[in-house]
């Protein structure tokens, strides 16, 4: 005979086991993955997967290969304050990142905000990369997209949107880039600049913005693209610029005429057209295997009125005071000086004498011929100094009140790795930094050199100029100070986005910026130096 008293505890014990085990599975929350944070050089290789949170910029050196996995979410931290801004990005230096995602589970870039705006994180820069790759992957809210420099990126099924700058840039590079949807980026879709060869650019979708496409002294194909969306009528689809051949195949044009579909800025560039649809409906759209998804719209285009980027700083801070800004109209550049009482401009065909107090200026015509690409501008009492870095050589012209007469022009150091921006003189000596900015070469008047200087902390990339006793130069958001062997004498916080040319008046340093370079506000900003040692 059965015991009840036991078969009635048995009843119990298995009810009680059967209620913890609904209780665990069904009322306890199951245990959530630590979140996983990266940032700093990669010291080995690495594989990434699920949400991998960016707190510092990641650097890929030299035989190191990080892997993405389909479906990954990287969240960038954003930066937004001008003073400490430490933008993270991603410098591929010589390593090598495959991020190949599917249709169904792309590979995120994107900022970690629920509010995000665009630049607030780096982006993407690639530096002698050969066997790197994007597939599938998104793109969002960054400074720049991706760039590449003497590199073999290729860019494929992937979504570039709301990025300050370009979407995809390039610099003495050979990609492929296809089968892309790029939209709704500050600038350029696409801008290859400072010889590229054999670029194939095909079967993408350009999807509304302000420009898609420019190339500088580059060769390049474009064939089966889809230009669409770009509201303004003066809006050139294809700009063929410098040195540029470019070879333009089937391309598909909404939207746009037999003027602004593709067009040469410049005589020296060469175009062919074969074959294109201005609306004729001769070429199909390309068919894109995947969809647009998003997390949040931004809601307008990086450089509309709408723009949430702080392009412009405060105007003094414990560092520095902004006298004066001038120039509205004028646009960016890479040129300037200060000589003989003016602010002295100089862009492709053109020379500008701008009167530093009431802003008035005068354009003066130069032969593009002759000076096609300059990115550095130096007086040095008698003679301006230019250096242009599409012909890689350094320029001696007057100007004798009406004309830009020149003298002689010599090659820059190492032109063989290309132009460079930045150009100083002390009036004894003319500098230039090397491709690489880690390295300062003092030349005679002649272009020989007297003795190169190791910078190698400055990354001396971008303008410089002498002010009697020191060099400043720009440096993220920061001016630096800094003396002919190297050494940083003095800092100052940056008074806006986009530092492009640097000069000195004698007493306050002139910058020329980009601010937003789509903008027409005055981009000449006179700067008093208020205490130097403050950082």
């Amino acid at each position: 005979m059965f015991d009840k008293r036991k078969i009635i505890a048995l009843i119990v014990i298995i009810a009680v086991i059967g209620t913890s085990f609904l209780i665990y599975f069904l009322i306890i929350p199951e245990e959530k993955e630590e979140p996983i944070f990266k940032g700093g050089t990669l010291t080995e290789d690495e594989t990434w997967s699920g949400a991998i949170f960016v707190s510092e910029s990641v650097v890929v050196p030299s035989n190191i290969t990080l892997t993405i996995m389909p479906g990954t979410e990287i969240l960038c931290k954003p930066s937004r304050d001008y003073r400490s801004r430490e933008t993270v990005g991603f410098l591929i230096s010589g390593g090598t990142i495959i991020a190949i995602g599917t249709s169904e589970k792309r590979i995120w870039f994107t900022v970690d905000d629920e509010m995000p705006i665009n630049g607030d994180w780096g982006g993407i820069e690639l530096y002698q990369s050969n066997s790197s790759i994007f597939k599938y992957v998104i793109v969002e809210y960054s400074i720049i997209g991706i760039a590449q420099f003497y590199s073999r990126v290729n860019i494929s099924h992937s979504i570039v949107r709301w990025v300050n700058l370009e979407g995809i840039y390039m610099e003495h590079s050979t990609p492929l880039i296809e089968y892309n949807l790029l939209y709704q980026n500050g600038y350029h879709e696409i801008s290859i600049e400072q010889y590229n060869y054999d670029v194939i650019i095909r079967n993408n979708i350009f999807a509304g913005g302000h420009v898609p496409f420019i190339t500088i002294d580059s060769n390049v194909t474009l064939e089966g693209n889809y230009f669409y969306n770009y509201s303004s009528i003066d809006t050139i689809a294809i700009q063929v610029a410098g040195f540029s051949n470019a070879t333009i195949i089937r391309n598909k044009f909404d939207g746009f005429t037999n003027e602004t579909a593709f067009k040469k800025l410049v005589e020296t560039a060469f175009l062919i057209s074969i074959d294109n649809d201005l609306g004729n409906g001769t070429v199909l759209i390309p068919e894109l295997d995947f969809n647009d998804v998003k997390h949040h719209d931004l809601g307008y285009i990086p450089g509309d009125p709408e723009d949430q980027y702080m392009y412009v700083y405060p105007s003094e801070d414990e560092t520095r005071r902004v006298i004066s800004r001038i120039g509205a109209g004028l646009g960016f550049g890479w040129a300037v000086e200060y000589a003989d009482g003016y602010v002295w401009k100089m862009e492709t065909g053109n020379l500008i004498k701008i009167d530093p107090i009431l802003g008035n200026y005068t354009q003066y015509p130069v032969n593009a011929s002759e000076i096609l690409g300059p990115r550095g501008l130096c007086f040095d009492g008698e003679f301006f100094w230019v250096q242009d870095q599409s012909q890689f050589k350094i320029i001696k012209f007057k100007f004798n009140g009406t004309d830009v007469i020149i003298n002689n022009s010599f090659t820059i150091p190492e032109s063989e790795k290309g132009g460079r921006s930045g150009l100083a003189t002390d009036g004894s000596y003319l500098y230039i930094a090397n491709m690489g900015g880690t390295l300062l070469y003092e030349l005679y008047k002649n272009g020989t050199t007297r003795r190169t200087i190791p910078i190698g902390a400055l990354d001396l990339v971008g303008p410089f100029t002498w002010n009697g006793t020191h060099f400043w130069s720009s440096n993220g958001n920061k001016l630096i100070a800094w003396t002919k062997e190297g050494n940083i004498v003095g800092q100052i916080y940056d008074v806006a986005a986009g530092c492009s040319g640097l000069t000195w008046d004698g007493t306050n340093l002139w910058g020329l910026y980009k601010t937003c370079e789509l903008w027409n506000d005055a981009k000449f900003f006179q700067i008093e130096i208020l205490d130097d040692s403050f950082i």
